[in-house]
């Protein structure tokens, strides 16, 4: 772990991007024979995170093998990670499940700022979180959290419906727990120092690992199939799925825990050069054999690890592509990423004139009841709640 770390020290060094709003992304940059720009700019979760930590990787790998200066921007928020992507700071973003909320015009995007937005899939790694407690904190359950000190998390609507998920697994809510405001980055401070006693993560990354260095640390778990458990979780987080784990920060050999398993997929907008993406997730895909060991979860970046079928973003032209190349892309994928381009494509259309009928405070209610009258028998997943991701 020491030397992975010295790693992506070096690799932040060459990758970072502060948020100064002075480099902005190259939209019509040409492409070089290897189908890529000389530069992309994408934008991820804070320095020292597992996610930042994987693109860290990657981006390193793209300049040294494929000759593209690859730089990332940071940002603690969802929205501090999207907007830049909208805007065309960035070229592409790994925000969390704002790129499901923004092409859904869902919770904050559904403002007359916003609205649906024309997201796209390009490279989509299974990953797994949870939630982490400290050894001695008396909390061996999700029905122990009552009373306690629970994040919620500053403009991060993603994780605090997830973790609203699990208060309703243990038949709590929010009513019930003792609600601490914090900036995602400052959890790990925050239950060292006592601030909260329960806080979300990956369940690797440097970040953590450190954490459970100093800290006995212990994974709370979902072993109870029952389906009423998990009845909330549809419409709160429809990406997420249970799934087994082991060898998370803290976990002895042998230990394992059931935790929440979804993608944090890169992104990007509809209208990028399709020849592009085509060209970067060949880049990703090829060179994977130069990253797969720098951290924990690169492994899940391999052609053979990515999830190929689109569940509630679809994915954008050049992953297609690639994916028929390889051979993988069959009629059925196909029919589901044709269902949601044109369930993006009616409510970009229907969105203005949503937005001319509402008030500022209709406008999330009157949406939701568009969508649901206008879309009503086209979900936008086919998961089943509590049970394993099968991908």
């Amino acid at each position: 772990m020491r030397t992975t770390k010295t790693q992506l020290a070096a690799l932040a060094a060459v990758s970072l991007l502060g948020l100064s709003g002075c480099a902005a992304a190259e939209a019509e940059e040409p492409l070089g024979p290897n189908g890529l720009p000389q530069q992309l700019v994408w934008s991820t979760y804070n320095v020292g995170t597992g996610t930042y930590n994987d693109l860290a990787a990657i981006a390193n790998t793209l300049t040294t093998e494929e000759g593209v200066q690859v730089r990332l921007m940071t940002a603690d928020t969802g929205i501090g990670r999207l907007a830049p992507l909208v805007n065309g700071t960035v070229d592409y973003s790994r925000a969390g499940d704002e790129y499901y909320y923004a092409f859904e015009g869902d919770y904050e995007y559904a403002s007359a700022e916003w609205g649906p937005q024309d997201i796209r899939m390009v490279w989509a790694p299974p990953g797994n979180y949870g939630l982490l407690v400290r050894e001695d904190s008396g909390i061996d359950s999700f029905e122990d959290l009552e009373g306690k000190r629970f994040p919620k998390l500053t403009a991060n609507t993603s994780i605090n419906n997830k973790m609203e998920g699990f208060l309703n697994y243990g038949g709590l809510g929010w009513e019930d727990v003792e609600q601490v405001p914090i900036a995602y980055g400052e959890q790990i401070a925050g239950l060292e120092g006592g601030q909260i006693d329960a806080m979300y993560q990956n369940v690797v990354g440097s970040n953590i690992e450190e954490l459970a260095s100093k800290t006995d640390v212990k994974w709370l778990t979902f072993d109870d199939p029952d389906p009423a458990r998990y009845r909330t979780w549809k419409e709160l987080a429809p990406m997420v799925t249970v799934g087994e784990v082991t060898g998370g920060a803290g976990m002895e050999e042998g230990e394992s825990a059931r935790v929440l398993e979804y993608t944090i997929p890169l992104t990007t907008l509809g209208s990028r050069d399709a020849d592009e993406v085509h060209g970067v997730v060949r880049a990703i895909a090829e060179n994977f054999e130069h990253y797969e060991g720098t951290t924990p979860d690169a492994k899940q970046f391999s052609f053979e690890a990515v999830l190929k079928e689109p569940l509630v973003v679809p994915f954008h032209e050049g992953t297609v592509r690639y994916f028929e190349e390889q051979g993988v892309w069959t009629e059925e994928l196909e029919r589901k990423n044709d269902a949601l381009i044109e369930r993006g494509e009616r409510m970009r259309e229907a969105w203005p004139g949503v937005v001319e009928a509402s008030s500022e405070e209709d406008l999330a209610a009157n949406w939701a009841a568009w969508k649901k009258t206008e879309l009503d028998g086209e979900p936008t997943t086919e998961i089943d709640e509590g049970t394993d991701d099968e991908d």
